[in-house]
């Protein structure tokens, strides 16, 4: 994913926000749904990490591929060394960051993170380096039975920024700024995933109906399919998904926003890039 260096921002002149900055963070905010691709989805967040008087910020989608591993895609406006440190200390899961996205649906700060142990420790020292001195963490949620994670993390460099009661419109602004990057990046990963697996429409519709837990009598009754072309669809459409069985096909089909919203699949894009 590109990155943007932006620790050296412009200082805000007040301790809360100016109505100049707070509009340059709605306006960036607002264009974040016609964003063509992850550079200007990127640029977007670069500019209401900066009018909000932020040193850094990133927005993460962590997936589940086999069992549970996670594959992860990132946007960071931070300085770009954080891209190749972020994961290092251990796995996209066990991060304090994404384990706090993980079992809260609410913002919290670095308070609230829990470090357990030495590699988050390490993970919390990394961040700390690049920008992240003090945080808020956004949760977004994918769906209840979903393992997908999503989090916006906005750093500044002074200790407890985000705690004091000047950084409420910070906080207000920063919600609606995860809920439009997360729409951003359900839009592009369905469309990523239908383009990367070939899928029709039949196809979409199959994978649903696997999804909310139907045999193959039932979804052969419901589509008008025969038993065998509904079991032989499923085996090709396994292989195009990469997956051992058609219930691990919806769900990764789940998993990326495709299921239940077939209707709003974007036209083709160029997929984006996993770490």
């Amino acid at each position: 994913m590109p990155s943007i260096d932006i620790r050296n921002p412009t200082p805000s002149s007040q301790a809360g926000l100016s109505q100049d900055r707070v509009m340059s963070a709605l306006a960036a905010i607002d264009g974040i749904r016609s964003a063509r691709d992850a550079a200007e989805c990127l640029e977007r967040l670069f500019q209401v990490t900066q009018a909000i008087d932020a040193t850094a910020s990133l927005y993460t989608v962590a997936i589940p591929e086999k069992g549970p591993e996670m594959s992860s895609i990132t946007l960071f406006a931070c300085d770009p060394g954080f891209a190749q440190q972020l994961f290092d200390p251990g796995p996209v899961q066990s991060h304090p960051w994404v384990r706090f996205a993980r079992t809260h649906t609410t913002p919290g700060t670095g308070r609230q993170v829990q470090v357990r142990g030495p590699s988050d420790a390490a993970a919390i020292d990394v961040a700390r380096a690049h920008g992240f001195g003090s945080y808020l963490i956004v949760p977004t949620v994918a769906g209840a039975e979903l393992g997908r994670i999503e989090l916006l993390c906005l750093g500044k460099g002074v200790h407890d920024s985000f705690e004091s009661e000047d950084q409420r419109i910070v906080r207000m602004l920063a919600g609606s700024l995860a809920a439009e990057l997360h729409d951003w990046f359900t839009l592009h990963l369905r469309a990523a995933l239908q383009q990367a697996a070939r899928l029709q429409a039949q196809d979409v519709q199959l994978l649903a109906l696997e999804w909310e837990g139907l045999g193959t009598k039932e979804i052969s009754l419901r589509t008008g399919m025969s038993v065998a072309a509904v079991d032989s669809r499923f085996q090709r459409l396994n292989q195009r998904l990469n997956c051992p069985s058609r219930k691990a096909s919806a769900r990764r089909a789940a998993e990326h926003g495709l299921l239940g919203a077939a209707r709003h699949c974007a036209a083709p894009v160029s997929p984006l890039s996993a770490r």
